[in-house]
């Protein structure tokens, strides 16, 4: 879909949510909004051998398809980012090739972290370094799926509460007592700079409320009507596990 089409579509769409009664997000504020006109919004996805891959293209999607009035393209920029720059093997034999190293990437403001597989292996230690840099610098560092496994290893979760893919729920209680479950939650954050997403389609509610944040309840429906994308929770942020 081009951008021009994009814009159209967005221009004329009138969006409504039936049946939501969950109280408005806070509006951003005129300042918050001209500096996104200004400065590109940057997302990194830090994406390794057997990465799954809707936890990075399904919230990549909302982000490409985000569209502010008065703004030809989407003010998010997205990259990928990983241990080198050679071709990565996704979950389920896709190949993608990353933009940056984690000693090349520029500063970001949303880092998102897909999970993995079972068996989960171990991230490298030049990743849980630069996650807790990240973290350090106040870039806003989120996890989806099973990627709260390399968050809680980085030891970002401990005291916190956290979500990840209900399935592994029992595993990551036990392997980080630390960090407390939050049930019933598509996401849960953490601190002011750090979330967590359940598993898979719940990367997607967490970037719409991302988007939400940033631009306002209108965008972020816009955004999920453009996609088709009819789940309210990013809106409710409630789960049956």
């Amino acid at each position: 879909m081009s951008r021009l089409f994009r814009l159209a579509v967005v221009t004329l769409m009138v969006v409504t949510t039936e049946g939501v009664t969950a109280a408005e997000s806070p509006a951003p504020t005129a300042v918050a909004i001209e500096a996104a006109h200004k400065n590109p919004i940057v997302v990194e996805f830090v994406v390794t051998d057997g990465t799954d891959m809707i936890d990075f293209t399904g919230p990549a999607e909302v982000f490409n398809f985000v569209q502010v009035p008065g703004q030809d393209d989407s003010p998010y920029i997205t990259y990928i980012v990983s241990d080198k720059v050679d071709p990565v093997k996704l979950l389920g034999g896709f190949v993608v090739t990353p933009n940056y190293t984690f000693d090349t990437g520029p500063p970001a403001d949303l880092v998102f972290v897909p999970g993995h597989g079972p068996p989960f292996a171990d991230p490298t230690q030049k990743e849980l370094d630069w996650l807790r840099a990240r973290h350090d610098q106040k870039q806003t560092v989120i996890s989806v799926c099973t990627g709260a496994i390399d968050l809680a290893r980085a030891g970002l979760l401990d005291g916190k509460q956290a979500t990840t893919h209900h399935g592994v729920f029992p595993y990551f209680q036990k392997t980080f007592p630390a960090v407390t479950i939050a049930h019933g939650k598509r996401y849960v954050q953490a601190d002011p700079n750090l979330f967590t997403a359940g598993g898979l389609s719940s990367g997607i509610d967490l970037a719409l409320h991302m988007v939400d944040l940033h631009f306002g309840r209108a965008v972020a429906e816009q955004t999920a009507s453009v996609l088709e994308y009819q789940g309210t929770g990013w809106i409710m942020n409630k789960s049956t596990f």
